[in-house]
């Protein structure tokens, strides 16, 4: 039984490893052809979702329906036919993971369609073989004898599913090429497949009398309620629109890169690891105070704009959350007769969330209020879920928990006020001090009143009850708070790259990208002069205004612009000059130049203005295919979603096909690297020393209507460089991470984080 147990662990262990490991892969290898925007991940988590519930749906009608020899050829064919297809893949392709390059997307018009149809051949039968392994192995290890751990090995496979996920950004990433990384994958897919093989034929000489006796107790009698079997999809659909949701938030606002793909969906398993390893894990009398006070520390977060404690509050608020989600989901966990239907609702669920983040949000909301609405449902359903339980603590409150809750909150109050004092322009600080002492006094106040609860055998609601009900309401409203809109909002949009607003307030509009400002406008008379990040102070107004061809009798400009944002540079366009942008997002276009722009930048230029809609990398690789090479005077790296790093943009393959399009004579590349995150400085330096390039860097420090803002310029030749007024002016950035060169096949941003 050692051994029989051994190679159903290591089988279900390798299993999730290559699950989530080909995930991570496929999305970062084919991010550069969708703009690297942060949805190409919720589209494909979205995706291989479904490809998980179709696997689940498969082990439960083949575990239902068939005998055991039957579930064995059945499986021995579908492990057949997927190790073929890789074994040909392999043979065509970089690796049998990473597709050709005759699959990049030959428009924008359609990325979730090209997103699925690119993941459905790569990865879809052997997602799919991965994905039917675990609910399989567990009713197969069950009939031979091992059904007191048949939960355990759900456990054992989650860690395998961790490690996946770990190994990949610390590991794999920094020291493997992507088609290396595919052709690894390949060669682990052949031994899981020989390992389930060997399983699976096992499973064929078990006996149907070595099946495990049904549990009867009264924990497992319960899962066959309708109330289960509901909140088994609800539970698991909340955390998994949680988890999409979080991940959008980060990747909008850092980067959409592996390792914020990794860290929300680490969180999320080690939390289905600690759940389903001991119930002991999960303490409803520690994770739900911290429920409580994670939402009013996002709130606050929120509220006062305060993006660090953001992203510090985000992942901790969803590690409590789906603590919550899977430690009650064990509580309803059935026998282990009814395992596949248990994974089927739980997979199901799953699936459901992620169609609510990827398909129906974007629809629905102008905001990302997805992650709002998932804290909400989580807290109904930690209501209905404490209430059908008649021994849960709103039962049998004492004094000692709505106490700490309320000391703990009155503390945030205090120190939270004391720092907000610290900072003159919140002067509206005494809306948290009003709802934090509501919350204490409702605490309190039902501390004092409430009464011995549990009558042998009966449920009876006291004023604990009650006062668990506001403080759930309270809750809600403050979600509900965080996610209106602020009363400057003049426009708001959203789509596959994010969502756009536009805020008016009485110096003009300003364009933001998440929490990002990407452009603004003044009022007239003002409304031709170029503000924030482009005034004319800054290291690119410097230089468009005083370039040498300035001060040639009809000399004109030709510029490349990658990202149009509000079209602001267009400011600096006189009459002969070409200027050509290229951006991705359609929004972005009618917003600046639709029938009603916005922002007028565009039809105001004295310049002849061009706009191509697409990834301007891709573009720009075509153009230069059919020997369109534009040769820029100054080509403009300003592609920035919301404050993500553009990573493909900025390997040699793409500087590549930069220094095509730019002038050979008098060409610069003008690149807007300021990040609240990341430190661009190492890669740009290890980029110019890649082309030998000369490199000029200038930052200011600017207020309002002008930002901060750092641009670094390259160029072939150091006089290229002489600009009047364009001085280095470098900016004080850790010094202690050497250059380094990204290529599409390797890029390390970890290092790089402030």
């Amino acid at each position: 039984m050692r051994t029989v147990a051994v190679v159903f662990g290591c089988t279900s262990f390798l299993s999730a490893l290559l699950l989530f490991q080909v995930q991570l892969i496929v999305s970062k290898y084919i991010l550069p052809w969708f703009g690297g925007s942060a949805a190409v991940w919720t589209t494909s988590m979205l995706v291989f979702q479904m490809l998980l519930l179709g696997g689940y749906l498969y082990s439960h009608l083949v575990s239902e329906r068939l005998s055991l020899r039957a579930q064995s050829n059945l499986h021995l064919g579908l492990l057949s036919a997927a190790f073929l297809l890789v074994f040909m893949l392999s043979l065509v392709w970089p690796s049998a993971i990473t597709p050709g390059a005759s699959w990049k997307p030959q428009s924008s018009t359609n990325p979730v369609r090209d997103v699925t149809a690119i993941l459905l051949l790569s990865a879809g039968l052997p997602f799919f073989v991965l994905s039917t392994t675990g609910p399989l192995l567990q009713r197969w290890f069950s009939r031979r004898g091992g059904s007191a751990e048949t939960y355990r090995l759900y456990s054992v496979s989650n860690l395998g599913s961790l490690l996946g996920l770990l190994t990949f950004p610390f590991l794999l990433e920094p020291t493997l090429r992507m088609t290396t990384q595919g052709r690894l994958w390949a060669l682990l897919f052949g031994a899981f497949v020989m390992g389930c093989a060997w399983c699976a034929w096992g499973a064929r000489h078990s006996s149907e009398e070595t099946a495990p006796q049904e549990n009867t107790t009264a924990s497992a009698a319960s899962d066959t309620t309708a109330s289960a079997r509901v909140l088994w999809f609800l539970l698991a659909a909340c955390a998994s629109a949680l988890l999409l949701a979080t991940t959008n938030l980060l990747c909008q606002e850092i980067t959409s890169i592996p390792l914020l793909w990794v860290l929300p969906l680490t969180l999320y398993l080690l939390s289905f690891i600690l759940c389903f390893d001991h119930p002991r894990w999960y303490r409803r009398e520690i994770f739900h105070p911290l429920f409580v006070l994670g939402i009013f520390g996002f709130w606050l977060a929120m509220r006062f704009t305060l993006r660090m404690p953001q992203v510090v509050i985000m992942p901790l608020l969803l590690f409590v959350v789906c603590m919550i989600c899977h430690g009650e989901l064990v509580r309803l966990k059935p026998e282990v007769r009814r395992l596949t239907s248990f994974y089927l609702a739980i997979s199901a669920g799953g699936a459901f969330g992620g169609l609510f983040v990827a398909i129906a949000a974007p629809q629905l909301f102008r905001f990302f209020t997805e992650y709002q609405v998932a804290l909400a449902a989580s807290v109904l359903l930690l209501l209905c879920c404490l209430f059908l339980d008649g021994d849960s603590w709103i039962y049998r409150m004492g004094f000692w928990l709505p106490a700490g809750i309320a000391l703990g909150t009155l503390a945030g109050a205090l120190v939270a006020g004391t720092w907000v004092l610290a900072l003159p322009q919140l002067l509206d600080h005494y809306r948290f001090y009003s709802l934090a002492l509501l919350v204490d006094a409702l605490v309190l106040t039902g501390a004092y009143l409430q009464r011995p609860s549990r009558v042998r055998g009966k449920r009876v609601f006291c004023a604990g009850q009650v006062l668990v009900a506001l403080l759930a309401v309270l809750s809600m409203a403050i979600l509900y708070q965080t996610a209106q809109p602020e009363d400057a909002l003049y426009l708001a949009k959203r789509n596959f790259y994010g969502a756009l607003r536009v805020e008016e307030n009485e110096g003009g509009k300003v364009l933001f990208h998440g929490q990002t400002v990407h452009g603004a406008q003044l009022k007239a008379p003002d409304d031709r002069l170029p503000v924030t990040y482009y005034g004319p102070e800054s290291g690119i107004g410097i230089l468009l205004r005083n370039h040498p061809k300035r001060s040639v009798g009809n000399g004109t400009l030709r510029l490349g612009i990658v990202g149009l944002g509000a079209g602001t540079l267009a400011a600096y366009g006189l009459p002969g000059d070409s200027f050509r942008y290229y951006e991705i997002n359609p929004d972005v276009i009618d917003l600046s130049a639709g029938a009603q722009p916005v922002f007028t930048y565009l039809r105001d230029s004295e310049a002849k203005i061009d706009i191509e809609l697409g990834d301007a990398r891709l573009l720009l690789e075509r153009e230069a295919g059919r020997g369109d090479e534009k040769r820029f005077d100054v080509l403009v790296l300003d592609a920035f979603s919301g404050d993500a790093i553009p990573v493909h943009l900025l390997t040699t393959e793409a500087f590549d096909t930069y220094w095509k399009h730019v002038n050979p004579e008098h060409g610069l590349i003008a690149i807007h690297v300021s990040s609240r995150h990341i430190n661009l400085m190492p890669v740009i330096e290890g980029t110019a020393d890649h082309y030998h390039a000369s490199t000029l860097v200038r930052s200011e420090h600017c207020s309002s209507p002008f930002l901060s803002n750092v641009w670094v310029f390259l160029a072939r030749h150091p006089e290229d460089l002489q600009v009047n007024h364009l001085s280095p002016k470098p900016p004080t950035l850790p010094s202690n991470v050497p250059p380094r060169v990204w290529t599409d096949d390797y890029s390390d941003i970890i290092r790089l984080l402030y």
